[in-house]
């Protein structure tokens, strides 16, 4: 064997070092632009998850407290006949039974931003359950009887309540149970209430349930809830609060802020 032989195939056993630096760089350079991709539309799906959820959130949560806001104040018109559910001596309260109202509020309390708002309405015998889906009961425990509400013994009246506890909106009905979630993630619940003018039905301002002198004036009832995500992969998220100011996220969780208005229809 000569010389450039030998040389030749000492050039053909494998490569040099300078080779395999360059080959590891380019390695780990495509490794880490994937670990940047994956991560990328890891961060965007955990996004698109949190908002599909917030935007189902305030979905069940509008469905339910319209349910409830447009039954106020409900009670049969009729005074003599059988669908008439309160003393006929214009007195709206029998015993055992609180006094007839449509809607009441409570604004937040101090260090805290979550109203707090009731409804209350007489039942029929087609709509006799609070917001809970609970048969209304009266205060001995008995349950509302459909097919005989001019019995004395019935309900008069159906109450649902909501109001926040530990970032859950949550409704105490009048169905004599535990107060049960409707959804999680809620920052805010701010209820604003629409004053009629006098003598009609037209709206001209919203105004807190502190201002409002008679509850009685309330036409329209307007709900603003500012929900947050569970992931944190949002950071700098900016949105709009329920005052209309500009507010930016700084632990990396999505916001979203619903309104919606409900009228009162027996008002």
């Amino acid at each position: 064997m000569n010389n450039k032989t030998f040389a030749r195939r000492l050039r053909q056993a494998g490569f040099t070092l300078v080779e395999i630096l360059v080959a590891l760089i380019i390695g780990m350079l495509v490794v880490l632009a994937a670990m940047a991709s994956m991560l990328g539309t890891r961060s965007t799906a955990m996004t698109g998850d949190d908002v599909n959820a917030l935007h189902q959130s305030s979905a069940l949560a509008f469905r339910l407290l319209g349910q409830q806001i447009r039954q106020a104040g409900y009670f049969p018109i009729d005074a003599t006949g059988p669908l008439y559910y309160f003393d006929v001596n214009a007195n709206p309260k029998l015993a055992n039974e609180p006094a007839f109202f449509a809607i009441k509020g409570q604004e937040a309390a101090a260090g805290s931003v979550n109203d707090t708002l009731k409804v209350g309405f007489a039942p029929n015998p087609d709509y006799f359950h609070d917001c809970l889906g609970q048969v209304a009961k009266d205060s001995a425990g008995a349950a509302y009887s459909p097919g005989n509400p001019a019995d004395p013994a019935n309900v008069r009246l159906i109450t649902s309540e909501f109001y926040v506890v530990n970032g859950a909106l949550r409704c105490k009905g009048s169905g004599h149970t535990t107060p049960q979630p409707i959804i999680d993630g809620v920052e805010r619940f701010d209820v604003m209430y629409g004053i009629g003018d006098a003598g009609t039905e037209r709206v001209v301002r919203y105004v807190t349930a502190t201002n409002v002198a008679s509850f009685d004036q309330v036409r329209t009832v307007r709900v603003c809830l500012q929900l947050a995500g569970i992931s944190r992969s949002n950071p700098g998220g900016s949105y709009v609060d329920c005052d209309g100011s500009s507010q930016t996220s700084s632990d990396g969780r999505l916001r979203r802020v619903y309104t919606a208005v409900f009228a009162l229809r027996n008002l």
